[in-house]
């Protein structure tokens, strides 16, 4: 991933994050579409305690951005969603 689409990324998700009145939630989500593929917005929803309507929402954010995938009532990290958390850990 070229270091200006990181740094868009970056700047898009921090300010997410920022507006959110629940907290931050993109490393989150992203963290648990990773480790989880295929993981079920009802199943997250569930474990953190948020609405069904506002993870969809969330993850439809992060699939405009390239970084989750949608099948269905799932989701799973994008080749671009999987290059972006790799580059976050070094």
């Amino acid at each position: 991933m070229q270091q200006r689409e990181r740094v868009r990324i970056d700047r898009q998700l921090a300010s997410w994050d920022v507006d959110s009145a629940r907290g931050p939630w993109t490393r989150w989500l992203l963290e648990s579409v990773r480790d989880r593929p295929g993981v079920r917005a009802a199943e997250l929803a569930r474990e953190a305690g948020r609405p069904v309507s506002r993870v969809k929402s969330q993850a439809w954010r992060l699939a405009e951005l390239g970084l989750v995938l949608r099948s269905g009532q799932s989701y799973r990290l994008s080749e671009q969603g999987a290059a972006y958390l790799a580059g976050r850990e070094r």
